[in-house]
C-alpha cells in the first residue's frame, strides 16, 4: 500500500536515529498514542484523538467535508479503512486541524500517524484488495506486437492480424470471458500463422503477401530508408519463411482511364534485398496501341532470399539533373488522380509469392529464439536384434 505517509514513517526513523546519537532518551518521554501490548491501535487511543482534535467539525450534525468521525472513532480502525485513509492523509500533510484551529504537537502528530497507518498497512496485508479482479485478459493490438517481438523475435503486421481493439472499462483490453467466437477465431488464426513463421514451417502451397503504398505520396522523392539516387517506391521489412525464390510483382499507378499515370519515356524500376540490386526491369510506354495491361504486367523478377527478416524495396532510379540551366523546371508535385496527374510513374503495389524451390528453414533469429539447442553427437544405431524394441515408445 503506497500513501504519502510513508515519507512521514522515513522522517520519524530519521529523527529517532538522530535524538540516539545525539544522547536523547526516547524511552522517557510519554507517548500520545500508544498501542496495545499486540502492537494494534487502541479505540480508546483513537477515539480520544478524534475528540480532542476533529470532532468539533466531523461529527454527525456538521458533517464539513462529508465525513463524521465520531461515530467512526469508536469502532475498529479496519471497519472504515477508506475513511482513515483519507484521514492519514490530511494528518501527514498538515492540513488538519485547520489553521486557526487548536492543533496537536509535532511529536503527537507523528505518533499517532504512525500508529494509524501501522493498522492499516496491517489491515491490507491481512485483506489485500487488488480492485478489478479479472483472472485472466487478452493483451490489446500493441501489447500483442510487442508479446511477439520480444519472444519470438518476429516483427508482425498486427493490424492484418486483430480487429480494432473496443474499450472496456476505459482501457483497450478486456477479460477472455468477452471474448466473442469471431474474435477468438481470430486469435487462434493469427497464431498459427505466427506459429509457422516462428519455426520455418514449408507452405503446402506457396503464399503471397500483397503491400500498397499511400495513395498521397508523390514518389517523386526518395523515400526514407532507400539509396540515394533513387525515387519514390516503397520499403517492405519481410519475414522470408524459407529459404527459396520469390516473385516480385509490381503494379504501377493508374488514372480513371486505367492508364499508367506519368509514363512518358523509359524508367528503370530496381528491386533492392538489404539495399542489395537484386533485379533491374525496365517500364516502357505502351506504343502502337499496346494494352496498357502489358506495361505493368510484366514487372515481375523472381529473386534468391534467405529465411528470416529482410528489408525489400521496389524503387525507381533517379533521373539525372545534368540539364542546362534555361531547360530546369521548378519543382512540381502531383498525385492527385483526377485534378492534377503524376508527371512520373509509381509504385501502387507489391506482391510477394513464394517460396518456389525451397532449400530448408535456415536459420533465422526465431529459430534462435523456440530451439535454444541442437542435437552435436550423431545416433549411434543400434543392433539388428534390438531394432524393433523401441518402436512405438513415443
Amino acid at each position: 500500500m503506497l500513501r504519502s505517509g510513508i515519507s512521514v514513517r522515513w522522517f520519524v526513523f530519521v529523527v529517532v536515529l538522530a535524538g540516539a546519537l545525539a544522547g536523547v532518551d526516547w524511552a522517557q518521554e510519554p507517548s500520545n498514542t500508544p498501542p496495545n501490548s499486540e502492537g494494534r491501535l487502541e479505540r480508546a487511543t483513537v477515539k480520544q484523538f478524534v475528540s480532542k482534535h476533529c470532532i468539533q467539525c466531523h461529527n454527525s450534525d456538521d458533517k464539513k467535508g462529508g465525513l463524521a468521525l465520531d461515530t467512526v472513532s469508536a469502532e475498529d480502525v479496519n471497519a472504515h479503512q477508506e475513511i482513515w485513509e483519507k484521514v492519514v492523509r490530511k494528518l501527514a500533510a498538515r492540513q488538519m486541524p485547520p489553521a486557526g484551529r487548536t492543533r496537536p504537537d509535532e511529536r503527537t502528530y507523528e505518533s499517532f500517524v504512525a500508529a494509524l497507518e501501522a493498522e492499516l498497512d496491517r489491515a491490507a496485508a491481512a485483506r489485500p484488495n487488488p480492485g478489478r479482479t479479472a483472472t485472466l485478459r487478452r493483451l490489446n493490438r500493441t501489447e500483442y506486437q510487442n508479446a511477439i517481438r520480444d519472444l519470438l523475435a518476429l516483427e508482425i503486421d498486427v493490424a492484418a492480424l486483430l480487429p480494432v481493439d473496443e474499450a472496456n472499462h476505459g482501457f483497450d483490453s478486456a477479460p477472455l470471458g468477452d471474448l466473442s467466437p469471431t474474435l477468438l477465431d481470430r486469435y487462434i488464426t493469427a497464431a498459427q500463422k505466427i506459429s509457422r513463421l516462428a519455426v520455418g514451417r514449408a507452405p503446402k502451397t506457396p503464399i503471397s503477401d500483397t503491400f500498397r503504398v499511400q495513395a498521397d505520396l508523390t514518389q517523386e522523392g526518395r523515400v526514407e530508408g532507400l539509396p540515394l539516387g533513387t525515387r519514390g517506391g516503397i520499403l517492405i521489412p519481410y519475414t522470408f519463411p524459407q529459404d527459396g525464390e520469390y516473385d516480385i510483382q509490381v503494379w504501377l499507378t493508374r488514372d480513371r482511364n486505367e492508364q499508367v499515370e506519368g509514363l512518358r519515356e523509359r524508367h528503370e524500376l530496381e528491386v533492392l534485398l538489404d539495399r542489395k540490386r537484386m533485379a533491374s526491369i525496365t517500364v516502357k510506354p505502351p506504343v502502337n496501341n499496346e494494352a496498357e495491361e502489358k506495361v505493368d504486367g510484366n514487372l515481375k523478377a523472381r529473386i534468391a532470399v534467405t529465411a528470416g527478416p529482410h528489408d525489400l524495396g521496389v524503387t525507381f532510379v533517379q533521373n539525372p539533373f545534368s540539364l542546362l540551366e534555361t531547360q530546369r523546371q521548378p519543382y512540381q508535385a502531383h498525385y492527385n488522380l483526377h485534378r492534377h496527374p503524376r508527371i512520373s510513374p509509381a509504385v501502387y503495389q507489391v506482391s510477394i509469392t513464394g517460396p518456389y524451390n525451397g532449400k530448408g528453414r535456415g536459420q533465422t533469429p526465431s529459430r534462435d529464439r523456440v530451439f535454444v539447442c541442437a542435437p552435436t553427437l550423431t545416433p549411434t544405431p543400434l543392433p539388428p536384434g534390438e531394432r524393433g524394441r523401441g518402436e512405438g515408445a513415443d
